[in-house]
C-alpha cells in the first residue's frame, strides 16, 4: 500500500499541511523542522503524487517549446532535432514536462497559452528581428525565453549564435587560405523577407566580410534542401567560373553543394573548398567531414530551458543575455586555394 501524506506527517509530528509546504519547496518552515520532514520521507520513501502537487501550486510544471518549422520535413534532421532534445532534457532534469509546437500560431493562439493553463512559460524560436509573439507575450506578463534574438532585445532573455561575427570567421579562414572568389549559400529568401534573425544576420555578416577582404559580392539564398543547394551552386559556378570556396548555412545545402561539385569533376578540396556555418557534429558525418562553425544545438536548448526554469522559480528575475562566439572546427573539406 503507498503512503500518504498523512503518514509522513504522522511519523514526522507535524501537520498535513507542514509536510505539503516542504514537498512543495515553500517558505514559512524552519529549517530544522524542514530536514526532520525530509528525513523521514526518505525513510519511508514517499513519493509525492506529481498531479496534485501542480493543482496545489496552481502551475502546470510544463514549459512549451515553439519551433514554427518552415519544412516539416526537417524534424528528422539532426540539425533541428538536437534544439529539440536539447530542450526536452533540460526540462526533464528540473522535474517538468514539455510540449512541443511545431505549427505557425495566430495571435489568438499565443493569447489562449497565455491565460490557460497550458504551460508555465514558453521557448520561442525562429525569431524576427521584429517578432509579434515577443511582444505580445510581454504586454500579457507571460514569462518566455528565446533561442534567437530581436532586433533590440532589452529586458529580454536569450541565447543566440552570434551569427555576424560567425560570418567574419570563415571568410576569414578560407581567405587566410588564399580564396579569393568564395560563394555564399544563404537561408532562403522568405527568411529574409519575413525578417528571420538567422537570414538577416548572415547577411549582414556576409556583407562585412566581403567589404573587409574586398571580395566579389557572390551570394544566392537557398532553400534548405540538396535540390535547391544543387541548383545555387551550379548558378554561381556560371556567374563565376574561378569559384575557389563555399560557404554553407545548412548540413543540407552541403550535401547539395558537394553533389553539384562532383557532377562537374571538381574535388573537394582541392578544387574547392566548402565551410559550413552553424553545424553540430553532424560535419564529421558528411564525406569529405565538413569544416564548420560548431554550434551545439542540444546544449543550446538544454540551456534555454534551464533558463526559462530559473525565471519562473525567481520572483523577479533579471534577463539572461547568451551570445555565444563562433567556435571554428577544422576538418577535411578546406584547403589552400588551387593556383
Amino acid at each position: 500500500m503507498s503512503l500518504t501524506l498523512q503518514d509522513v506527517a504522522k511519523q514526522a509530528g507535524v501537520s498535513m499541511k507542514t509536510v505539503s509546504r516542504v514537498v512543495n519547496n515553500e517558505k514559512d518552515v524552519s529549517e530544522e523542522t524542514r530536514q526532520r520532514v525530509l528525513k523521514v520521507i526518505q525513510e519511508v520513501g514517499y513519493v509525492p503524487h506529481i498531479q496534485a502537487q501542480r493543482l496545489a501550486s496552481g502551475r502546470t510544471r510544463s514549459v512549451a517549446l515553439h519551433y514554427p518549422l518552415t519544412n516539416p520535413g526537417l524534424i528528422s534532421n539532426q540539425v533541428e532535432l538536437n534544439f529539440i532534445t536539447g530542450v526536452a532534457m533540460g526540462v526533464a532534469q528540473e522535474d517538468y514536462f514539455f510540449n512541443l509546437m511545431t505549427g505557425p500560431l495566430t495571435a489568438a493562439d499565443l493569447l489562449k497559452l497565455c491565460r490557460g493553463a497550458h504551460a508555465d512559460g514558453l521557448i520561442l524560436m525562429q525569431i524576427a528581428m521584429r517578432d509579434w509573439r515577443v511582444e505580445m507575450l510581454r504586454e500579457n506578463g507571460y514569462p518566455f525565453v528565446m533561442i534567437g534574438r530581436c532586433g533590440h532585445n532589452e529586458g529580454l532573455s536569450f541565447i543566440d549564435l552570434d551569427f555576424e561575427n560567425a560570418m567574419l570567421e570563415v571568410f576569414a579562414h578560407l581567405v587566410g587560405l588564399g580564396h579569393q572568389h568564395i560563394g555564399f549559400l544563404a537561408f532562403p529568401e522568405r527568411w529574409r523577407q519575413e525578417g528571420l534573425g538567422p537570414a538577416v544576420r548572415t547577411l549582414e555578416g556576409f556583407e562585412n566580410a566581403v567589404s573587409r577582404f574586398n571580395l566579389p559580392p557572390l551570394y544566392r539564398e537557398s532553400d534548405q534542401t540538396i535540390e535547391s543547394a544543387y541548383a545555387a551552386t551550379n548558378d554561381l559556378l556560371r556567374e563565376d567560373p574561378q569559384l575557389t570556396a563555399f560557404v554553407v548555412m545548412h548540413n543540407t545545402m552541403a550535401v547539395g553543394t558537394l553533389s553539384a561539385l562532383q557532377d562537374l569533376g571538381r574535388k573537394v578540396p582541392n578544387d574547392c573548398s566548402i565551410i559550413g556555418i552553424a553545424f553540430g557534429n553532424e560535419g564529421e558525418l558528411i564525406i569529405p567531414p565538413l569544416t564548420a562553425i560548431n554550434w551545439s544545438g542540444h546544449e543550446i536548448g538544454q540551456e534555454a530551458a534551464k533558463m526559462l526554469i530559473r525565471r519562473l522559480q525567481m520572483e523577479d528575475p533579471a534577463p539572461e543575455q547568451i551570445l555565444v562566439p563562433p567556435k571554428l572546427d577544422v576538418r577535411r573539406s578546406t584547403a589552400p586555394a588551387p593556383r
